[in-house]
């Protein structure tokens, strides 16, 4: 199956949507290898059209190149990264299903190595672990790692970490907790992070349990006093002018009734419907 209306060609496409099967660092939950499966399945439930930008989903020009599967962590970096950079240079906007967060960091090494970049993250956590479980690039540790590229990081959603790891995020990058958020809304956030990226390109990184449980419950370290889908429409609706590439994680299907890939996909539609707008 592949994601709906979703059927140009490579050499056409201006949008290349990815799965990557693998979650071998996960913790608490395991599972979301299957998520790019039930993404594209909720895919199908909606209708092709946007009203608001007034487009229909099959004439932007987006092809699904399926899954890719992975044994180990080593393997997935190295091969996602060189995937990641040939879609880059084909002139495409790769669009990557998790997964574990883990993914996100080849992604942003490919395209970190054609344009100036900044990294936003939604996330309910820091992941700025030095390791987690004897692992330095888990899913865990993926901001600490972003950083560690000398790529600009911003996250979005914040509302779990140790106390060593808010010690390093508020040193290296900037995070806007869930009370600042619901202090000041997410529309002054989203200004301030359009004045902090200045002129570099976004990578887009959704991990799903930056959502309230209460509305995406199936993901791999659910955490509450989250975001609405409605604010991360927002988001999505705001960066997606700027975004170089998108990614989407952390989603577990087997912990509820598929509510959390219809978000996932529902959220992958807005970024291409917005996105293309632009272009």
């Amino acid at each position: 199956m592949i994601f709906a209306d979703s059927g140009s060609d490579y050499a056409s496409s201006k949008y290349v949507i990815h799965g990557i099967l693998f979650d071998g660092t996960s913790s608490f939950r395991t599972g979301s290898r299957w998520a790019p499966e039930a993404i594209r399945k909720a895919s199908h439930n909606f209708e092709p059209y946007d009203f608001e930008c007034d487009r229909e989903l099959s004439e932007q020009l987006v092809h699904d190149m399926g899954d890719t599967e992975y044994g180990n962590l080593d393997e997935m970096v190295t091969d996602l990264e060189a995937t990641t950079s040939r879609l880059v240079k084909d002139e495409k906007v790769p669009i990557t299903l998790g997964g574990e967060h883990s993914i996100t960091l080849p992604c942003i090494k490919a395209l970190a190595k054609e344009t100036e970049l900044v990294a936003v993250i939604f996330d309910a956590h820091l992941d700025f672990k030095e390791n987690y479980l004897g692992n330095e690039f888990g899913h865990a540790c993926v901001a600490r790692n972003i950083v560690r590229l000398g790529v600009p990081l911003i996250q979005i959603g914040i509302r779990s970490g140790a106390r060593d790891e808010y010690e390093r995020a508020l040193d290296t990058s900037v995070i806007y907790t869930m009370d600042q958020i619901r202090r000041v809304g997410i529309k002054e956030i989203l200004s301030d992070i359009e004045l902090s990226a200045k002129n570099r390109a976004i990578y887009l990184s959704i991990d799903v349990d930056a959502i309230d449980p209460a509305f995406a419950p199936g993901v791999g370290n659910p955490e509450p006093y989250g975001l609405t889908p409605l604010e991360l429409r927002t988001a999505i609706r705001a960066l997606a002018p700027r975004v170089s590439g998108f990614d989407i994680v952390e989603i577990t299907p087997d912990y509820d009734m598929g509510m959390s890939a219809l978000v996932g996909a529902k959220l992958v539609r807005d970024f291409l419907f917005v996105h293309s707008s632009f272009l």
